[in-house]
């Protein structure tokens, strides 16, 4: 869940192996590992106010991976047959 919605569902095999999601991505690479001392990673920006959401993806902000249309149209989670779904527009893009 990022800002009060899903963004991405799946078993837990699928999500932590082979995340669709931007956001479900920069958490997975956060996770501190015991080899990588140091400081620790995180995702730029700070979490949008569930009061006022940006217009279009409410990650696009703090996104990498954002484009035109993420600014604009909200996301909604596709209809992948094999139950693993993300509200992400990287998957019209390619």
């Amino acid at each position: 869940m990022y800002a009060g919605r899903l963004v991405e569902i799946g078993t837990i095999q699928e999500v932590l192996t082979r995340p669709r999601h931007p956001y479900t991505r920069a958490l997975i690479a956060s996770i501190p590992r015991m080899r990588d001392r140091g400081s620790l990673g995180g995702i730029a920006g700070v979490t949008p106010s569930l009061r006022q959401l940006p217009p279009g993806c409410a990650f696009h902000p703090r996104c990498t991976l954002q484009f035109e249309r993420c600014l604009h149209d909200k996301p909604l989670l596709d209809d992948d047959p094999g139950g693993h779904h993300a509200a992400c527009h990287l998957r019209d893009a390619a």
